[in-house]
């Protein structure tokens, strides 16, 4: 197969190398110049961790080139590329291609309502993880650190019939890919947003001040926790609202890492892929500028629309806000941009099914 994988960053390169690694062809490609030249000036990628080699990968800018002949396009890039990733790639796609988002943070849903604006008609198949794949870093560009492959990873189509073209075109290549039952519960069971912002915020003292610390096991107290677990509950009940059953954030853990814990707070602990992630040293971070405006404000946007309240993720997109002196509620993914506007609960299920 032919892989073109969007995005160079941790999780495109450790997917490059990976794909390589069984033999496929893989076309990488970034807008930033320097950080392709970079790769390509090291050769290609070598991987550390739980895999190990040197796998010889091309990087590229050239977006008409990586798309063409690729039966599976990759999007690994931030929430924050999704639109101008879909705006960009809909010239070149082909019919039968299929494009999957690693994770979701709404992705699907954005591309599908992108696409329909730009009138682009290809039969192309648009589907979502609930998380990226690997448990990685980029220790430099052409150097990956692959601390975990995850197990049993659940994605889904729009509309979820298509999944069965997703296991068709990849299901040889990650057999750990679970068809899930709406990109509702692939959005949502993404917990970046519910891990990263309560433990950055309540954290923001430490960050700000010198030396380093562990971003889980010493960020996620359990205080934080009692913050996570809330946010969480949250999540859960807007998927009651549309017939959706999520995952708690344990269960979750124990389905990606094979943790085994009683408690949140235990499973943050007992996490071996947790124990070496360093904490970032500024509020200037993703965690703000990503987990929020394509994570906490959609929930907090469908929450009014399904009448569900959200008291503690508004709190937490509020409290950002003030942190960093950034409307972040202007930002992001809304209704409107999600294709979702207007919709009642019965539409909004109609529409995902």
């Amino acid at each position: 197969m032919k892989f073109a994988i969007i995005g160079a960053g941790n999780g495109g390169q450790s997917m490059a190398a990976h794909m390589t690694f069984l033999g496929h062809e893989v076309s990488l490609y970034d807008i930033q110049v320097p950080l392709t030249d970079a790769i390509n000036e090291a050769g290609g990628i070598r991987v550390e961790g739980v895999l190990e080699g040197f796998a010889e990968v091309r990087a590229t800018n050239d977006l008409a080139e990586t798309i063409q002949g690729a039966d599976a396009i990759m999007v690994t890039t931030t929430a924050t590329a999704h639109k101008p990733v879909a705006q960009s790639i809909a010239p070149y796609l082909v019919d039968g291609q299929v494009i999957l988002i690693f994770p979701g943070y709404w992705g699907a849903m954005e591309f599908v309502s992108t696409f329909k604006d730009m009138g682009m008609d290809k039969d192309v198949v648009v589907a979502e993880t609930e998380s990226l794949i690997y448990t990685c870093r980029a220790v430099a560009p052409g150097h990956v650190n692959i601390r975990k492959i995850k197990e049993g990873l659940e994605f889904a189509a729009l509309p979820s019939q298509e999944s069965a073209r997703v296991m068709q075109t990849l299901g040889g290549v990650y057999p750990q890919l679970i068809p899930a039952a709406s990109v509702i519960r692939t959005t949502l069971n993404n917990v970046n947003p519910v891990f990263h912002v309560p433990i950055l915020l309540m954290n923001a003292g430490r960050v700000e001040s010198p030396g380093d610390f562990y971003f889980y096991p010493e960020g996620a107290s359990p205080s934080v926790v009692h913050v996570i677990e809330q946010l969480d509950q949250e999540r859960i009940n807007l998927g009651k609202a549309l017939d959706i059953e999520l995952d708690s954030s344990l269960d979750l853990l124990r389905r990606f890492y094979q943790v085994k814990a009683d408690t949140l707070y235990e499973g943050f602990q007992n996490n071996p892929a947790y124990k070496t992630g360093k904490a970032p040293t500024t509020l200037n971070y993703r965690y703000i500028y990503e987990d929020i405006p394509y994570g906490l404000i959609p929930m907090s946007a469908l929450g009014k629309a399904l009448q569900v309240e959200t008291p503690c993720t508004d709190l937490l997109i509020d409290l950002a806000a003030m942190a960093v002196k950034k409307d972040l509620r202007s930002t992001g993914a809304g209704l409107k941009e999600l294709g979702l506007e207007g919709m009642t609960p019965s539409d909004i299920k109609r529409y995902l099914g």
